[in-house]
């Protein structure tokens, strides 16, 4: 796809919040910084480097500039225009672009949430707009390119590789690490087809879509806490193995039962009456009570899993510096 280059010189405003798009914009050298101006002062929002792209939400919706970008240093970007993407698009069933039209709504959705969040919002934690976004492109590419193949939904390895990379300019050693997670914590297998092609498989495609869900809001509900630290998740790890046998549907399980729990899969749990306090904007579905004896989480059966592996899966973001 061909482009248009511009050199921006340092403190140089590409556009600003509130602009008609033009495009998109790939970074081929430099940095460029996103804020917005709030109170006669510029809120940091992300830093973006060779390699990375900016305004492509605009692409899809038509929307205003949600942020305004400057460079940071003397940078060169390319521009992609509306009209040119728009002749690469032609050539994508109707179906899919309505797709990217609702994808794109919901991430600049998302943007502006983030966005509202107390100054207090780390780097690290804003750092997560990036595995979601993948996500959330993988999953409209799993629907246009993903086949039935016996009790799995499959997608070309090479395909959707060849997409995020070249059409949505993501960085393939950024790629490498999001689906060795992905594949590591079971959201994702890889195997061959019966064409011997190398293919992403998954048993039930809505389990991306709740972990894509998932990190925006434990982000809006936990600015200041990124992810649970290794003690939490192991917390987790022991009401997993408690709920599960359970009779009931809703559990509350108190401290000194997780304690107990953890001490039989051999976890030491000197400190987890203190990681605790990490569950108090947890959400709905996994909460901190008072229980027998002070604390404790009350969790469907249901939900323990699925609670258990989005917070490992973001623990493994993190730890990745997925930027």
């Amino acid at each position: 796809m061909s482009g248009t280059n511009k050199v921006v010189k340092p403190g140089q405003v590409l556009f600003r919040a509130g602009d008609k798009s033009d495009g998109m914009y790939l970074i081929r050298k430099g940095e460029l910084r996103v804020y917005l101006e709030q109170g006669g002062k510029e809120v940091a929002l992300a830093t973006v480097g060779s390699g990375g792209m900016i305004g492509e939400m605009a692409l899809f919706d038509g929307a205003p500039r949600s942020a305004s970008v400057k460079a940071i240093s003397e940078s060169e970007v390319t521009l992609i225009s509306t009209d040119d993407f728009g002749k690469l698009m032609k050539q994508i069933p109707k179906w899919f672009v309505g797709l990217m039209s609702s994808l794109s709504n919901r991430l600049r959705q998302t943007n502006e949430r983030l966005q509202k969040l107390e100054t207090g919002v780390t780097s690290k934690t804003m750092a997560f707009q990036a595995p979601v976004r993948i996500l959330n492109v993988i999953i409209l590419l799993w629907h246009k390119d993903g086949e039935k193949d016996g009790k799995d939904f499959v997608v070309q390895k090479a395909v959707i590789e060849k997409s995020l990379i070249e059409v949505f300019n993501e960085d393939a050693e950024k790629l490498r690490v999001l689906f060795e997670i992905l594949a590591r914590e079971k959201i994702l297998s890889t195997r061959q087809d019966s064409y011997k092609n190398v293919v992403y498989a998954m048993s039930n495609r809505a389990v991306l879509n709740q972990l894509a869900a998932f990190i925006p809001q434990w982000v809006r509900a936990n600015p200041k806490q990124p992810c649970l630290d290794a003690d939490g998740v192991n917390i987790l790890r022991a009401l997993e193995a408690i709920v599960t046998s359970s009779p009931y549907d809703s559990v509350t399980v108190s401290l000194a039962d997780l304690q107990k729990e953890g001490k039989k899969m051999g976890l030491d749990t000197a400190k987890w009456e203190k990681a605790m306090l990490q569950f108090q904007a947890a959400g709905d579905d996994l909460r901190l009570v008072k229980a027998s004896g002070g604390s404790g989480l009350r969790v469907s059966k249901k939900e323990a899993s699925v609670a258990l592996k989005h917070h490992e899966v973001l623990a493994a973001f993190f730890k990745a510096n997925l930027q």
